[in-house]
């Protein structure tokens, strides 16, 4: 039987397939690993774009038509305001009162009703609170963000005729209230939320 090793020239031939081989792997393997960290980041703008839609959504839940007093002034009679540059937003503003603050035995030195804001600054959008729904003139608000990168804020008020208005400020509540937001990274979202029926009148 006729036998020889592998030529120079085989090895080299050898030797460049393995290689190409391996770089394939690695792109490949490259390639699946910077799917999934795109596939982690979108998972978690989504989850922060739904748990800022659920938190707007209890506190508008709970809200109540309680008038706000400023430093010892007459109440306001608004229960609801908002519009464009409400709260002193880039965009489209939003605040009210809200119950369900829980504090058992009134322990906290805040109270169980809440004044919330919702506006956007700096491409954020921001909830604004105070420990106090009368709260002192010059009191600064706690601010939480909520989402980044985020364009635009319109919020729309759904009136009694059934016409979406783009303002409001009066004692009644609206009928329903529209959010519409523009994020870079997910583009255009829009939520309708319904107010408690036994508060619209």
């Amino acid at each position: 039987m006729n036998s020889r090793g592998f030529t120079f020239i085989e090895m080299l031939l050898a030797s460049a397939i393995f290689a190409l081989i391996g770089l394939a792997s690695v792109a490949v393997l490259d390639s699946v690993t910077r799917s999934d960290t795109a596939s982690q980041q979108a998972m978690a703008r989504l989850q922060r774009l739904q748990q800022a839609m659920m938190i707007l959504d209890r506190d508008l839940w709970q809200i109540t038509p309680r008038h706000i007093r400023v430093s010892g002034e007459a109440p306001n009679k608004t229960t609801l305001a908002g519009g464009q540059n409400w709260l002193e937003s880039d965009d489209d503003g939003l605040s009210f009162s809200h119950a369900g603050w829980t504090n058992p035995g009134m322990i906290l030195p805040r109270s169980e009703v809440q004044l919330v804001g919702y506006r956007l600054r700096e491409n954020k959008l921001e909830r604004m609170f105070y420990l106090y729904p009368d709260a002192v003139t010059g009191t600064e608000p706690q601010v939480q963000v909520l989402l980044e990168d985020i364009d635009s804020l319109k919020v729309r008020f759904l009136d009694a005729e059934g016409v979406w208005q783009e303002s409001w400020n009066n004692a009644a509540l609206p009928k329903a209230l529209k959010i519409q937001l523009s994020q870079q990274s997910t583009g255009e979202l829009e939520r309708v939320f319904t107010m408690p029926e036994g508060l619209i009148k």
